[in-house]
Order: structure tokens, then C-alpha cells, then sequence
């Protein structure tokens, strides 16, 4: 009892639905070093479950009931650097987020599965040390062999954490499973730099294709791969071989990390462009802050060169010895952002998404935190990369929604970032062509910069605009205008990029005699109908079934598809233009591992007339053989019931309409819309932010949304509905505070998903903090309530009220 008494007392959090930290006593040996954000296994129930220590029990041991002893340590120092540590804290009290399932978020997914922890011996150790005789220098040994290995009352895990922080060793996580390690053939010089120049010279005329596998070597930094090289000279095996006969280079083996494939396929290899006016004082305006926080907004028309911007600050951060961090909203912008930095940049980029298998992403997390890679690209959860000596963040198309998680653990990875950059003292960039009303509101009032790009690079004139009227077209989803202008295209060898935000065949499957449509059992919503496999699906559950042959109420056979969908217009392209080569890029063609690259290479290497796509087209590419970009029901979007409706559709006509007649071709496109004169679908046809703004502001001035307001938006759920409505009531009963309003509790606008029945509040306040107490209070008087099966989720700052 008395050993039990000295033991430290440590509160833990699990990746759970759980606000609360639980407390557990940690023993001698197993105690030491940094343990705040350690990973630990503990009893939990009759469950053995792997925690985080949040940190130390303030309150007295001899008030708390029987505590368990933590059963294993896992780390010995936390995975996490202590700068990210503090993020995640910020974020999981700011979202009021459950701690745990913050941690889990931050770090890599390939400790979950068949993962070891093993050491490194990196510098000198006294040779008297117990570790010394178990540790070789040339390779690395499982933690689990070094614990076999000492006695049982050895606290390993202190001395792992106080010999790491000496800078002795390195203990880091390492997967076991997924494909044997890939060999590549390395090609290097066998004589010196400067000699291999020298003798390259003598070969120019005699060996050509040698001569210029030499000069390549000479002039290359890092590493060549075999393959690399003769991609690069279009040299033949038989040349490289002579050159190794000769003595002139020489062949090894190295492991390939198991990164996400890097591609630089994508573009065609560019110069480095000269800056225009614009993009140099924005350049420069940056570089000036590089050594302390800012926050810069550079707002630049479609074409405008942010990226270049992006590039040549962070080759500014590179020089210095620092590392960059360049957030995209979705996958499906990676392969395009890593492609133009990896070209920039080759050996120092690595990717990190959901799309990599778990053994891939902890592969590109060690490398991120060890510094052998300097730039981490990737969406929404690479904000927590562990990079080291942080000095620059990018958010790249920072209004988009993809970068607010509508899932727990929920936060918007673009505020994160703002934060992160405070906290680390360093200049955070968030580019768009149409700002979020948030962002520019910030500029606005000063609190970020505003840089401005208002012209095309190279004097590239924005593209022509046609509106056209669906309700008067011929054919029912696509316009004699945009069919002329497709086939006019692909006539001239052009492209051409169509948009219709909506996966399947159709909305629905409608009976023709009764006019019945099948509706998911879970969710209510009607199934929407995909003619690839002849299902329907419902895309909020993923409930599925086979489209019906008869209709269950009244047994006719025939069938109408109702309303348009990326399928319905794939298949009418495809009869009215056969001649015309579509690739589709939806949800549905980009489920394999590396479809987005598969995708979009095809297109740029012209294997493809239309590039057809949902709102996934519609960012970032930059294709300079798009001439024609058609957008379908443009005002598909506004109907929906959300403040944030008009913001949306506009943000994704502008962005569409700015993949056109970004090369030499000037471009053109044709938005189909049954509202032509609508004011939010003309400003995003004709690139009119200043008047979308203007606008929009004026109405969210006067309803109090953000900017000129803060949010919370409270769901309740659960599978009896009666249960969820007097929870929900009751969870709000009372609480006012000041200026802050929270609505009636309504049934949300969908109101049961995936059997789960929905209730939802709004409270709206010009005080975050204010916000924060009222969170806070509902939350207290939910965790008061008999509420089983009853659940209730808070999300701040709402990018979605549905």
C-alpha cells in the first residue's frame, strides 16, 4: 500500500465520445521523463484501451475511489512536439472537442495497427551504460528486445526519455505490416562534380545520350533513381551501363520509404515564370515577416500566380534552414500541389492524407518530424505535421468548406492554422479567389493583410461568360450552346471542363404510374439513383439497395429518372457526342488508391476531350488546354436552407469559371442556370467579388452571421425520437446570456440520419467567449440529465446548419 501511495496519479483521455479524462496511478518504472502526451494502455471496464495522459489528478488521493494502475507505457517521450501538444489543447477547448479523440486526430494511424517502437542509437554512449552493449550503431533494435533485456524493476522508460532528450538516441514508431520494403537502383557519380562536367564535355558529340546522363548527375542534389535519370535524359539502359563499365558512375540499392507515390506528371515542367508587379510586392511583403507572426490574405483572380507566390516564399523559408507546411482543402487537390512543389522542390516534399494506407502516412510522418523531408502537403489533419523549426504555413483555397471536419473530432483546419501560427511566431498565408466571408471580414478590420492580385499572369484575359436560361432549352440538361462549344473544342484539340455538383444518375427513381420514389429506412431521404451497377444509394448513411424492377406499390414497370446527375449527363454526352472523350471525377470514380492522380494525369496528358466532375474540378486545376468550362444548374445550391447558401454557390461558379482559357487561348464559359438575373449567380459568372461582398455583408450585418457574429450549433440524436426532443429542450432551459440568442431546439433540416432522430439549437453571439459559457452550460445541464441514447454533439463555428 505504501508503494501504492508513491505512485504518480495521471488523468487519461481515449479516443471516445468522452469530454472527461479519467484517472489512473502510474508506478515507478514506469514513470519518467515528458509523459503529458504519452500514449498508455489501461484497464477500462473489461476492456484494455490505449490512452493519452492529459496530465497530472490535482484532486486528493485519499478522496478519489479505488484508482487502476496503468498497465503499459508506450512512449517515452510524447510522439507529438510540445508546440503541437499546445494546439491540440487550444483546439479541443476552443471546439469543445473530446480530448481524446483530438490526440488520436493529430497523430499518425499506423501506430494503431501492427506498429513497433524501436531506438536508435545516433550519437555517442558511455560505454558503462546497461543499453550500451544492446544498442549497434548501424541499425535500429524494437524497444520490446531492450526491455526483455533488463531487469523488471529497470525504469526503461525514464531513461529512454532522459537519453533522447540528451540527443543519444531516437525511439520512434515503426510499422511491421503492409508490403515488403521496395528496393530502388541508385545511380551516383564515381569521380568528382566537377570532372564528370569535364568528361560530359568530351562526350557531347561521340556519346550525346551519355553526356547528358553525366551533366544530369554533376548538377543533380541528393539521390538519382535508375529510373529517374533515364526519364530525365531519355537515355537507354545500354548507355547507363557503359558509363558504370567505364567507371564513371556506380549502382546501389537503397529502401524506398513507403511515402504516397510523389508524381510530378501531372504539368508539364515549367521555367520559373518573372513575377508580375503584383505577386513581387506580395513576395516581398511576406519575406519581410518571415522571423514573426502575420497573417496574410492574398486575394488573386483565377490565374493570378499564388502559387508562384507560395513557391518562392517557402524556397525564402528553405533557405533559411526552416521548414514549410502547405494545407489543401481536399484530396483531390494534392496530386496537383504536390506535382508543382515536388518539381520546385525534389526530395524535400512529402504528402500526408487519408487516401495513404496507415504504414505510408507513419512513414511520412517520421520523416516530416525528423526533418528529412522540409515541406508537408496535404488536407485538413495535416495541420498537426510535427515539423520541426516551422516557418511558414500556406492555406491554399482557404474558403473552402473541405477544411471544416463535420464529424468529431470537428474543427476548420484553416483557423487552426491562423492559431498555430501565433503560437510558433511565424507567417501564416491564406490564398483564395473568393475569401471567405470570415477571412476577408479579417482583412477588412485590419486583423490580417490583404495582398491583392487582380489580374491574370502574362496578360491572360478572364474568360468570356454566357448565361443561358435551362428553361428554355431544347434539351433537357444541356444547352445548344454548351454542346456547340464542346464539339468546337474537340475539334480544335482544346479541352473542356463540365461541372454539376450532384453524384448518380439522378436524384430519384420515380414509378410513372404512382409516382412512388424509394426512401432510405434510415435517413428518410429519397435513394438517389446510380445507373453504374443499376443501385440506389442513399450518401448521408450509405444505405443501398438494387433499383426496382417493379414498383413495390403498384407493381408498373417503367420508371422515370428525375432531375440531373453526373451520371445522366456523362451518358448524354457520350450519345450526342460520341466522337468526344469524357473522363468523369466524382466520389464515385475516385475511391482507389491514387485515383485522383490516375485522373487527373490522363487529362493532362490529353487522353481525355471533357474533364466532367462534381465540385472537385472545380479548385486549383490548372490545365492550359481548358478553353470551355460548362457549369450545369448553376444555382443547384441556393435552394438549400442554409445562411451560407449564397456564399457557396457563388465561391464554386467563380472557381470553376476560372479553370478556362488559362493558357495562350483565351477562354470561355457557359453557366445553365433558371435564374439568370440572379445577382449572386451573375457575380460569379463575371468575377465581381467587390460586389458579392458588398452585398452579402449587408445582409449578414443585419441577421448577426458571421463576420459580424459567432456561432454554435447545438444536435441532439438518438433512435427514440420523443427521448431526443426532451433532452434537447431540457439541455437549453434557462441559459441566456447578455447579447447571446439561442434559437427554439427545431428538428433539424434533415431530421433523422442513419436511424438517428435530429434536434438541433443555434446560439448566436458577437462574443466568442460568451459563446464558450453558453456551450458550456448546455453541456452541464445535458450530462445532468437521464439522457441514455441520447447524444449530444456541439459544433462551433458551423460551416453547415443541416
Amino acid at each position: 500500500m505504501k508503494n501504492k501511495k508513491n505512485n504518480k496519479l495521471i488523468e487519461v483521455v481515449f479516443n471516445r465520445p468522452l469530454w472527461q479524462s479519467f484517472t489512473y496511478s502510474l508506478t515507478s518504472r514506469l514513470s519518467g521523463g515528458n509523459l503529458i502526451g504519452c500514449r498508455v494502455a489501461v484497464p477500462f471496464g473489461t476492456d484494455r484501451l490505449i490512452g493519452y495522459v492529459w496530465g497530472f489528478t490535482t484532486s486528493d488521493r485519499d478522496n478519489l475511489p479505488e484508482v487502476k494502475d496503468v498497465l503499459d507505457r508506450l512512449d517515452a517521450n510524447p510522439l507529438l512536439p510540445e508546440s503541437v501538444l499546445k494546439l491540440v489543447r487550444w483546439v479541443a477547448d476552443y471546439y469543445q472537442a473530446p480530448p481524446g479523440m483530438m490526440m488520436a486526430a493529430a497523430h499518425p494511424p499506423g501506430i494503431s495497427g501492427k506498429a513497433e517502437r524501436v531506438v536508435t542509437l545516433i550519437a555517442w554512449i558511455d560505454p558503462s551504460h546497461p543499453f550500451s552493449t544492446l544498442l549497434p550503431a548501424t541499425r535500429s533494435i524494437s524497444v520490446k528486445l531492450l526491455r526483455d533485456s533488463m531487469d523488471t524493476d529497470y525504469p526503461l522508460e525514464k531513461e529512454l526519455s532522459v537519453l533522447e532528450n540528451e540527443g543519444v538516441l531516437r525511439t520512434m514508431w515503426k510499422s511491421v505490416s503492409g508490403p515488403e520494403p521496395v528496393r530502388e537502383r541508385i545511380i551516383e557519380a564515381a569521380i568528382d562534380d566537377s570532372k564528370l562536367t569535364r568528361k560530359a564535355e568530351t562526350m557531347k558529340r561521340t556519346a550525346p545520350r551519355q553526356a547528358e546522363i553525366l551533366l544530369f548527375l554533376a548538377t543533380s542534389e541528393g539521390a538519382v533513381t535508375r529510373r529517374q535519370l533515364m526519364k530525365a535524359t531519355g537515355a537507354s539502359a545500354s548507355s547507363l551501363d557503359g558509363l558504370s563499365k567505364k567507371g564513371l558512375v556506380k549502382e546501389s540499392y537503397r529502401r524506398r520509404n513507403r511515402e504516397s507515390l510523389i508524381r510530378a506528371d501531372i504539368e508539364k515542367e515549367k521555367k520559373i515564370p518573372v513575377l508580375s508587379g503584383a505577386q513581387d510586392l506580395a513576395l516581398k511583403a511576406v519575406i519581410e515577416s518571415l522571423d514573426r507572426n502575420s497573417v496574410f490574405l492574398i486575394h488573386g483572380v483565377t490565374g493570378s500566380g499564388k502559387t508562384e507566390v507560395y513557391l518562392q516564399v517557402i524556397y525564402e523559408v528553405i533557405s533559411r534552414g526552416r521548414t514549410a507546411l502547405v494545407l489543401v482543402p481536399e484530396i483531390s487537390l494534392t496530386p496537383l500541389t504536390v506535382s508543382r512543389f515536388s518539381r520546385r522542390f525534389p526530395g524535400l516534399v512529402t504528402v500526408l492524407h487519408s487516401g495513404m494506407t496507415g504504414g505510408e502516412r507513419l512513414d511520412s510522418w517520421n520523416l516530416a518530424k525528423l526533418g528529412e523531408r522540409r515541406i508537408v502537403i496535404g488536407p485538413r489533419s495535416a495541420v498537426f505535421a510535427p515539423l520541426p523549426d516551422l516557418g511558414i504555413i500556406v492555406v491554399d483555397e482557404e474558403h473552402d468548406g473541405s477544411y471544416k471536419q463535420n464529424e468529431l473530432p470537428r474543427y476548420n483546419s484553416r483557423d487552426v492554422a491562423v492559431v498555430r501560427g501565433a503560437m510558433e511566431g511565424i507567417p501564416v498565408i491564406l490564398g483564395s479567389a473568393s475569401p471567405s466571408m470570415e477571412s476577408y471580414g479579417n482583412a477588412v478590420n485590419r486583423r490580417y493583410r490583404l495582398l491583392e492580385l487582380d489580374s491574370r499572369i502574362d496578360g491572360i484575359p478572364m474568360p468570356s461568360t454566357v448565361l443561358v436560361n435551362e428553361g428554355s432549352m431544347n434539351h433537357p440538361l444541356l444547352s445548344d450552346e454548351l454542346l456547340k462549344g464542346i464539339g468546337c473544342r474537340t475539334a480544335k484539340g482544346e479541352q473542356s471542363i463540365i461541372l454539376i455538383n450532384r453524384r448518380g444518375f439522378s436524384p430519384t427513381q420515380m414509378c410513372r404510374n404512382c409516382g412512388h420514389r424509394e426512401e432510405c429506412p434510415n435517413c428518410g431521404v429519397t435513394l438517389t439513383y446510380h445507373r453504374k451497377g443499376q443501385v440506389l444509394r442513399c450518401h448521408y448513411c450509405n444505405h443501398w439497395k438494387a433499383a426496382m424492377l417493379r414498383c413495390p406499390q403498384c407493381g408498373f414497370d417503367e420508371f422515370a429518372h428525375m432531375g440531373p446527375g453526373i451520371q445522366k449527363v456523362e451518358e448524354h454526352l457520350s450519345k450526342l457526342l460520341p466522337e468526344t472523350r469524357v473522363i468523369r471525377m466524382d466520389a464515385d470514380t475516385t475511391r482507389g488508391k491514387d485515383a485522383h492522380w490516375d485522373i487527373l494525369s490522363r487529362f493532362a496528358r490529353g487522353e481525355g476531350d471533357v474533364l466532367l466532375g462534381t465540385q472537385m474540378v472545380a479548385k486549383g486545376h490548372d490545365f492550359p488546354g481548358v478553353t470551355l468550362v460548362g457549369i450545369i444548374s448553376a444555382d443547384m445550391g441556393l435552394a438549400f436552407p442554409d445562411f451560407r447558401a449564397a456564399e457557396r454557390t457563388f465561391q464554386l461558379i467563380l472557381q470553376v469559371a476560372g479553370r478556362a482559357g488559362r493558357g495562350k487561348i483565351p477562354g470561355e464559359v457557359i453557366i445553365q442556370t433558371h435564374d439568370p438575373n440572379n445577382p449572386v449567380i451573375r457575380a460569379g459568372a463575371y468575377h465581381d467579388f467587390a460586389d458579392f461582398w458588398k452585398t452579402e455583408s449587408r445582409i449578414r450585418r443585419i441577421f448577426g452571421y458571421p463576420p459580424y457574429g459567432y456561432l454554435v450549433r447545438f444536435v441532439w440524436s438518438g433512435l427514440d425520437k420523443s427521448r431526443v426532443q426532451k433532452a434537447a429542450n431540457a439541455s437549453v432551459r434557462g441559459i441566456s446570456k447578455g447579447d447571446t440568442s439561442i434559437s427554439d431546439v427545431l428538428e433539424a433540416a434533415f431530421p433523422r440520419i442513419n436511424r438517428r432522430w435530429r434536434w438541433s439549437a443555434i446560439a448566436k453571439s458577437p462574443s466568442r467567449k460568451t459563446l464558450a459559457l453558453i456551450s458550456l452550460e448546455v453541456r452541464k445541464q445535458f450530462d445532468n440529465l437521464p439522457h441514455k441514447g441520447v447524444r449530444l454533439e456541439i459544433d462551433v463555428d458551423p460551416y453547415h446548419l443541416l
